[in-house]
């Protein structure tokens, strides 16, 4: 039986420039083997790890897709769960090399399957392009900054109203039910986003992840209403309980936790939040409850101004993505014609034969 994909992004769009998690996608503590492909764009990368990826599936492994944030539609990794199997794109700006050479990780370079000569004609069109899209995630990332700025101020004018005798509570009585377990060894905390600023919008894959968890907690509300520190909380309680999660972050302030997962309990606490307002089927806590209204109601000129100005500032770094991704696309245009696919599928049938005999 074919099982569902879980899809990730691995690393994210910041208001300080690409960040990203991608040691957790698998760590080589825990990997059999690690193929870290090499080359330009339009040489196959993500193409060959859906491939490989849809291979496994259909024989009925667990498949982790772990996305692009900056063209969400392509694959910076591929993780085959039972086999202990990641494929990752080691290019900019995610560099990955080898950190067991042989014994946990390989190189795969595509930079063998192309033909230089004919990349040679389009030298100058390739670095002028690679100059305008690397000016362009320049301008994405100020703005970005610009937007998490003003994100701040509303969070500032809701926390003034928030109850966090309220908030404490709630805090507990959600230990109480999810983590009645005592205290034992610390558990393992693998950090990823659910949720990517990407060329397609705001794209989130958090019901693509949390599809499988029985018990689902929704805390609803808007930025600065005790959600993150509610989170924080029932992560640490979590891992003091030798339980294994999963924190999934948000890319606006990547230090804090947009959504939590407790594989082992098939527990996910997730918020419906200022960058995605999802509906969620589960268990429903909305933040309003535990707030002062009548310290919201003299904000609330403010919070609208602050909300409106948020949405159009982070619209316009969305705006400057397209135009990244759309360049990229003429990038590669200029690899694609040069590659020689029929070695990229030998590389495939070396990968899957490398597989099978783990």
């Amino acid at each position: 039986m074919t099982k569902k994909i879980k899809h990730y992004f691995p690393g994210a769009n910041t208001p300080d420039g690409f960040f990203n998690y991608f040691k957790y996608i698998l760590p080589v503590e825990e990997a059999n083997r690690i193929f870290c492909i090499k080359g330009g764009p339009g040489t196959g990368k993500s193409s060959f790890m859906k491939k490989v990826g849809e291979y496994y599936l259909e024989k009925g492994y667990e498949v982790e897709y772990h996305h692009c944030s900056s063209d969400n539609d392509s694959l910076d990794g591929v993780v085959i769960k039972e086999l202990k199997v990641s494929l990752l794109d080691g290019t900019a700006p995610h560099v990955t090399d080898p950190v067991v050479p042989g014994v946990v990780d390989e190189v795969l370079n595509f930079g063998d399957c192309w033909n230089e000569e004919l990349l040679k004609d389009h030298k100058d069109q390739i670095v002028d392009t690679q100059n305008y899209i690397s000016n362009g995630f320049t301008r994405v990332y100020k703005y970005i900054s610009a937007a998490r700025s003003i994100y701040d101020d509303w969070k500032e004018l809701n926390y003034k109203a928030i109850n966090l005798d309220k908030v404490h509570q709630l805090q507990e009585d959600l230990k109480a039910k999810i983590l009645p377990m005592p205290i034992s060894h610390t558990g393992e905390n693998r950090h990823l986003f659910a949720t990517g600023f990407t060329p397609n919008g705001i794209v989130t894959y958090i019901k693509d992840i949390i599809f499988d968890c029985k018990d689902v907690y929704v805390l609803e509300g808007a930025p600065g209403t005790g959600k993150n520190e509610i989170l924080q909380y029932l992560s640490q309680e979590a891992l003091k309980r030798g339980l294994d999660i999963v924190s999934l972050h948000s890319p606006l302030v990547p230090e804090e936790i947009e959504h939590l997962v407790i594989p082992e309990l098939s527990t996910a606490i997730v918020t419906s939040n200022a960058l995605t307002n999802l509906e969620f089927e589960g268990t429903h806590f909305y933040m309003s409850d535990y707030m002062n209204q009548e310290i919201l109601d003299k904000s609330q000129y403010k919070i609208v101004a602050a909300s409106q100005d948020f949405y159009y500032i982070l619209n316009k770094a969305l705006g400057i993505l397209t135009d990244c991704k759309e360049n990229h696309d003429k990038l590669e245009s200029y690899f694609i014609p040069s590659m020689n696919f029929d070695k990229v599928n030998d590389l495939f049938d070396y990968v899957i034969n490398k597989c099978n005999q783990l």
